[in-house]
C-alpha cells in the first residue's frame, strides 16, 4: 500500500482570521480561532474547503475522486458516499515579517467596519462590527496525506493541487485571507515493503512527512489584478481606527497608514448602484441592507446568501505619508450659535502620500462592470465621493494619478431593456 505525503508551502498575507464566537470578550463581535498557544489557529477543515472548491472549480471530478462524495441529496445518495482519501493532516503558521524573518507572536488588531445607508449615503444607526484578526502574514505549512485508495495519486493529481490557490478564512471581498501557495514537495512510502517499514517506523509527526516528500513541482505563482488603480492624497485622509482615546487617528497596521478593502467595498457599492439608479431607475438596484440577493449590485458585490465576485485588498499608504499634529475641533450648540461643553475632540489625518486600490475577481465577472467601477473611481477623482471620515469638512479628496480617458456609458445588458427614467422636473 503505496502512501503519498505531501508538504505544502503557503505565503499568508496580513490581516486574516479563522473566526469564531467570541466568549471571552463581549464588545468583540467576531473573534479569531486561536489554538492553545494562544497562536492564532488555522484548521483543516478550513484548508479543506479552500482546496475542495479549487478542485471542483476544475474540468475533471477530481474533487470527488480526491476529497469524497458531495453532500448527499437524498438517502440513496448517501448510502452510496465515499470518504476522502485526501487527508490534511495538519497545518502550522509562522508568522514573519515582509523581509522572511520569523516574528515569536502573532499581533492581534481589532479593526472595525460598518454599513452604508443606501439613502443617506453615511453609516448606517447600530451597523459597527468589531472583528479581531491577524496584523501578521507568514508561512503556513500544510501537511497532506493520499490513501491509494481508490487508485494512486496522479502525476495530473499533484500539478492540479500544485495550482491550488488557498484562501484563509473569512471576508475574502474585503482582501482578508489571501495566500500563495509557493512549494509543494511529495514522495511515497510503502510501509509493507523493508525500506518503507524503517521510514515509516523511525520517523514521526512532521519528521516523517519532510523523510518522504522530497520531490518538488512547480505551483502557478502568478498574480495578476482584476483592475488596479493608483490615488495620492489631495487634502488629507482620515480612515477611523477603532481605538479609544481623546485623537481619532487613521487606520494602521505596524505603524503604515492604510485604507482596508471593507472601506473601498462599501465606497464603491453605494456609488456604483447611485449610477445604476440614475442610468435606469430606483428600484433598479436594492435598497435594503438585507433580504434582496437578487438584483444586479448583489450579484457583484454579494450578499448574505452569497459571496461577492470582487475582492477590494487593503491599501497601505506609502511615500512618505505625513501626519499632522492633532487638529482640535469642537462642537457648536444649535440654539446659541456658541461652542457647546463636552465636545471638544481632536482629529490627525495623514497628509500625504500615495496609495493604490487592487480589485482581484472570485468568479466570472461579465465585462460591463469594469467599466462601471471606471466609473467610481473617476467620480472619487472629480471629488464627488470622499474616502473615509470627514468629507463633509474637506478630508478624503483622492486623485488618480493616471486618470481613464473618455468612458463608454454605463449598460446593463439586464436592465438595459427597461424604460428610461423619466426626466426630473
Amino acid at each position: 500500500m503505496t502512501i503519498t505525503l505531501m508538504i505544502a508551502t503557503v505565503h499568508v498575507e496580513p490581516g486574516w482570521a479563522v473566526g469564531t464566537v467570541s466568549l471571552s470578550d463581549p464588545a468583540i463581535d467576531r473573534d479569531i480561532l486561536l489554538g492553545a498557544s494562544g497562536q492564532p489557529w488555522i484548521p483543516g477543515s478550513a484548508l479543506a474547503g479552500s482546496l475542495r472548491a479549487h478542485l471542483a472549480a476544475a474540468d475533471s471530478p477530481a474533487d470527488v475522486t480526491l476529497m469524497g462524495s458531495r453532500p448527499p441529496g437524498s438517502k440513496a445518495e448517501a448510502d452510496e458516499s465515499t470518504v476522502s482519501p485526501l487527508w490534511i493532516v495538519g497545518a502550522v503558521f509562522r508568522p514573519e515579517t515582509e523581509s522572511g524573518s520569523a516574528v515569536g507572536q502573532t499581533t492581534l488588531e481589532v479593526a472595525g467596519q460598518t454599513a452604508i445607508d443606501r439613502v443617506r449615503g453615511a453609516a448606517a444607526a447600530r451597523s459597527l462590527r468589531l472583528s479581531r484578526l491577524a496584523a501578521d502574514g507568514g508561512r503556513l505549512t500544510v501537511y497532506l496525506r493520499h490513501d491509494p485508495q481508490p487508485r494512486q495519486l496522479s502525476a495530473d493529481d499533484l500539478q492540479l493541487i500544485g495550482n491550488w490557490r488557498p484562501a484563509i478564512g473569512r471576508d475574502r471581498t474585503k482582501g482578508a485571507g489571501r495566500a500563495t501557495l509557493t512549494e509543494l514537495r511529495h514522495g511515497t512510502v510503502d510501509p509493507a515493503t523493508p525500506e518503507g517499514a524503517a521510514i515509516w517506523l523511525l520517523h514521526d509527526g512532521p519528521g516523517l512527512f519532510e523523510a518522504v516528500a522530497t520531490q518538488a513541482i512547480t505551483c502557478i505563482t502568478e498574480d495578476l489584478p482584476w483592475l488596479e488603480a493608483q490615488f495620492e492624497i489631495e487634502d488629507g485622509l482620515l480612515v477611523g481606527d477603532t481605538q479609544t482615546g481623546t485623537v481619532a487617528n487613521s487606520r494602521e497596521r505596524h505603524g503604515r497608514p492604510l485604507v482596508p478593502g471593507s472601506a473601498w467595498k462599501g465606497i464603491i457599492r453605494s456609488r456604483a448602484e447611485f449610477i445604476i439608479r440614475s442610468r435606469y431607475r430606483k428600484d433598479a438596484v436594492c435598497l435594503q441592507q438585507t433580504g434582496c440577493g437578487s438584483c444586479v449590485a448583489c450579484g457583484i458585490f454579494g450578499h448574505q446568501g452569497q459571496r461577492g465576485l470582487l475582492a477590494f485588498r487593503d491599501s497601505y499608504i506609502t511615500q512618505d505619508p505625513a501626519q499632522e499634529t492633532p487638529r482640535t475641533h469642537v462642537g457648536i450648540d444649535r440654539v446659541t450659535g456658541g461652542s457647546r461643553d463636552s465636545l471638544l475632540f481632536q482629529t490627525a489625518p495623514v497628509l500625504s502620500g500615495r496609495l493604490c486600490l487592487r480589485i482581484d475577481h472570485l468568479g466570472a465577472v461579465e465585462p460591463w462592470v469594469r467599466n462601471l467601477i471606471w466609473h467610481v473611481l473617476r467620480d472619487i477623482d472629480d471629488g464627488l465621493v470622499g474616502v473615509g471620515s470627514r468629507t463633509t469638512r474637506g478630508l478624503g479628496t483622492l486623485r488618480l494619478t493616471d486618470p481613464p480617458g473618455d468612458l463608454q456609458p454605463v449598460i446593463v445588458p439586464s436592465l438595459d431593456s427597461l424604460p428610461e427614467p423619466e426626466p426630473a422636473t
